[in-house]
């Protein structure tokens, strides 16, 4: 009876608690990856994602294929979107936007259709990295941008309907 009862809150508590990175769930659920995105499908190409400064956390699909998600920053400088990652190499999310850059990201309630370009050290990764800073620590010192920090510029992409044949 005991092994029934503690197999029964195995199965139950995550249907309880959410499940992974866009869960409602507790924040450290936010570290487990999630699958397909939920929410409103915005068709449209977005030219500014100006509206993002005060999204807070953003949630990103990679892998269309089998859909892998998880929760993080996003943010932008004017109308260009970003997101950063520390210690990037060998993350799963990471190496799956290597092998393909389509992907979805939820901000808010609404989920846009985009394509991940990895930034290189330079000018557009300074200007990011300072948007970043610009949300995340308001009015403080500007931080050189961390070894292994890897960015990526985000652009629309109109939204292609999920091919139902397989």
């Amino acid at each position: 009876m005991k092994n029934n009862l503690s197999l029964l809150v195995l199965l139950v508590l995550p249907i309880l608690l959410g499940f992974g990175s866009c869960s409602s769930g507790p924040r450290f659920l936010e570290r487990i990856p999630g699958g397909v995105l939920d929410g409103e499908v915005v068709g449209s190409v977005v030219e500014d994602w100006g509206f993002v400064a005060d999204a807070g956390l953003c949630d990103l699909e990679t892998r269309p294929n089998f859909p892998h998600s998880i929760k993080l920053n996003c943010f932008n400088d004017g109308p260009k979107l970003y997101i950063g990652c520390m210690n990037c190499d060998g993350k799963l999310w990471s190496s799956y936007v290597a092998s393909d850059p389509r992907g979805r990201i939820r901000i808010k309630t609404k989920i846009y259709p985009v394509n991940l370009r990895l930034l290189d050290p330079g000018p557009e990764m300074n200007a990011g990295w300072n948007s970043r800073l610009a949300k995340v620590r308001p009015g403080k010192p500007v931080l050189d941008i961390p070894d292994g920090y890897w960015m990526y510029h985000l652009t629309s992409s109109a939204a292609v309907p999920a091919d139902k044949s397989s």
